[in-house]
């Protein structure tokens, strides 16, 4: 836990204060680094390992190399599509390609009780938590609620969040830290100069 602590210690003071904002464990997995010089949470294996500790998929050892770079490729494929989204466009379809491409239902397996087929997780933790991502990826893709995809207008922040709001009209990634933000510096240069 503390290599989970000193991760979001070591952060610039721009990215809020809670990262796990976005409503949804897609977005906040592409808000592991949102602008092209920020702190990138991800920024190695262990740094993976601590943000699946703070999601609540905790993984059994510190990913390897080759599912660390798997990992960072699905981080930047996610980020095309739901930055096209947030923008009103039309995600590349390359990337939606890439992503139906590594999708892997879940093996079935049928749950007398119930009368119905259960899915079962993964084997490992680090797949589970692929498993995870790729799925809500794939839910909130195939959903009807894209509309509810936005980006925080901050300049310094430009975080990804699924509006949960009931009218749809949330503006800030976290009212709390970049709408604060925003309105200290509306009240400032609405105030006199001395």
């Amino acid at each position: 836990m503390v290599t989970a602590v000193s991760q979001i210690v070591a952060l610039p003071n721009r990215v809020p204060k809670s990262e796990f904002v976005a409503g949804r464990l897609c977005l906040a997995f592409c808000n592991t680094v949102a602008l092209p010089d920020a702190a990138d949470r991800l920024a190695d294996p262990a740094g993976l390992s601590a943000w699946a500790l703070r999601a609540g998929y905790p993984l059994d050892s510190t990913p390897g190399p080759d599912d660390f770079a798997a990992c960072i490729t699905l981080r930047r494929q996610l980020q095309m599509i739901f930055e096209a989204l947030a923008d009103g466009k039309s995600p590349p379809q390359q990337a939606l390609d890439w992503l139906a491409g590594i999708c892997v239902p879940p093996r079935l397996v049928w749950d007398a009780e119930s009368g119905r087929a259960r899915p079962q997780p993964a084997d490992g933790r680090f797949d589970q938590l692929r498993q995870a991502l790729i799925a809500d990826a794939v839910d909130l893709l195939t959903g009807t609620a894209q509309a509810r995809i936005k980006r925080c207008p901050a300049h310094d922040c430009r975080w990804l969040f699924f509006d949960t709001s009931r009218n749809g009209t949330r503006r800030w990634c976290a009212m709390a830290d970049c709408g604060v933000k925003d309105k200290v510096q509306r009240f400032r240069r609405k105030q006199p100069a001395f």
